[in-house]
């Protein structure tokens, strides 16, 4: 699973998506009808979320450790399908060659059937636990840029912090306004740690109010 599908499934709804050009124009016609000839700072700046994420060393090791857990997990749950597929083979064969009773196949088939129930439950359980890592792992990412963004723009008081690239509502951009290095060097600062700050305030809360 790659960087660019695991943003397939998060939604960043605090950058807002609108056209940069569009909004300067609009800014370059107003100062003409006021006879503004001095050019304004531009207070709409842009992100390259997937250069964040590829900065971003915490979330990336992260990342790696979930793809590795990922491939062993496939390996395991391989590795029992295939001697699943074994037995059932051998028995086929046994059956077959009049070796086992009428009784003894029925037991045999009875037990595999259970195996196979097993496994797929297993792979079922695996897979939930993998996405739900991932969900976390991902809205950690997203409260911690939100974080960065929130101070960078209560710093510099800027109006848009858009986000430019394939898939965004930005179809061009000048590179002056990018704050991509910027953010990235201030959100590599910010350690993964597997929990939310959202998380933590309403453990917190719960446990004033359980004290009280």
């Amino acid at each position: 699973m790659t960087i660019r599908s695991l943003f397939s499934i998060i939604t960043l709804s605090f950058l807002i998506l609108a056209g940069l050009s569009s909004c300067q124009d609009n800014t370059s016609t107003a100062s003409a009808e006021t006879g503004d000839t001095t050019t304004a700072k531009s207070n709409i700046v842009f992100i390259r979320l997937d250069s964040i994420s590829n900065q971003y060393t915490a979330f990336k090791a992260k990342l790696d450790e979930l793809e590795a857990k990922k491939a062993t997990a496939e390996k395991a749950h391989g590795d029992r399908v295939a001697a699943f597929q074994k037995d059932l083979a051998s028995l086929q064969r046994r059956a077959q060659s009049g070796q086992m009773a009428p009784k003894q196949i029925g037991q045999e088939q009875e037990r595999l059937a259970g195996r196979e129930q097993t496994l797929m439950q297993d792979a079922q359980r695996i897979s939930q636990e993998l996405e739900l890592e991932q969900y976390k792992l991902l809205g950690e990412f997203e409260e911690n840029l939100k974080n960065v963004l929130d101070e960078i723009q209560a710093e510099f008081k800027y109006d848009y912090i858009l986000s430019y690239g394939a898939g965004t509502g930005v179809l061009i951009a000048n590179e002056a306004h990018d704050i991509t290095n910027e953010v990235a060097k201030r959100v590599n600062l910010i350690p993964m740690d597997g929990e939310l700050d959202s998380a933590k305030e309403e453990e917190e809360e719960a446990t004033e109010a359980t004290g009280e």
